[in-house]
């Protein structure tokens, strides 16, 4: 799945800004901009690998649900339904680690509110 992503994030970046090399931020806003619904998952050869995904600035998961598979020997077979991440939870803890690092590192954390 990271290689779909990494190659749907630069042929969605050099889609906005053109056939180049790209930079580092070109390729991040690629990745804050990739949507992928069931028909881009099924020409991809990936319906059912991720849920449909729709990533931004504010939101890197893009959704936040797992499934569970198990290998039997000959097979991988899926184990569970999507299992969806407990949010209201995890993402206070990953604010605060983020802010402790940004802290440490002298880093100005982006404010997605402003970027459109």
């Amino acid at each position: 799945m990271n290689g779909i992503l990494n190659v749907e994030a630069v042929r969605i970046a050099q889609a906005k800004f053109g056939n180049k090399p790209l930079t580092g931020e070109q390729v991040r806003w690629g990745f804050e901009n990739i949507r992928l619904d069931d028909k881009r998952l099924t020409e991809l050869g990936a319906l059912g690998l991720v849920q449909p995904l729709k990533l931004s600035c504010a939101d890197h998961e893009g959704g936040g649900a797992v499934r569970f598979q198990q290998w039997n020997g000959q097979e991988w077979k899926l184990i569970s339904e999507w299992v969806q991440a407990d949010r209201a939870l995890l993402r206070p803890i990953i604010e605060a680690s983020a802010s402790k690092y940004a802290k440490e590192k002298g880093i100005t954390p982006r404010d997605c509110s402003k970027e459109i």
